[in-house]
């Protein structure tokens, strides 16, 4: 079964939040549960929102490293309307279409940018 809102509707009600976009994370790079990088250990503990030591080496793991969300100060849930609106779309989105429906509050980030 696909885990991917088909709707709007869909997408608004499951992240709703930056907390459902980084469960939502979480659940994907982890899908057993927190494992280290480092060491494989699955003790761990939740340092911030989006930060993870192991039990066992003290690693800290990100939830975001190696991700397109890293060094991304912008919140990911304008992030994740992004992406879903980009790959919804049948025909594909034009930068200018993107900053239509989102703003460019949100397409900023992405690199998105229509120059004239």
């Amino acid at each position: 079964m696909e885990d991917y809102p088909r709707t709007l509707a869909d997408f608004e009600k499951r992240f709703r939040s930056e907390e459902a976009c980084r469960d939502y994370l979480f659940r994907v790079r982890w899908p057993e549960g927190f494992r280290c990088p480092r060491c494989g250990e699955s003790r761990g503990w939740r340092l911030r929102s989006a930060l993870w030591q192991c039990a066992s080496c003290a690693y800290q793991a990100s939830l975001t490293a190696g991700t397109i969300f890293q060094d991304n100060a912008h919140p990911s849930e304008g992030v994740f309307h992004a992406l879903w609106w980009m790959t919804s779309q049948k025909n594909g989105v034009s930068a200018l279409g993107l900053q239509r429906v989102l703003g460019s509050e949100v397409t900023k980030p992405l690199g998105v940018g229509c120059t004239n």
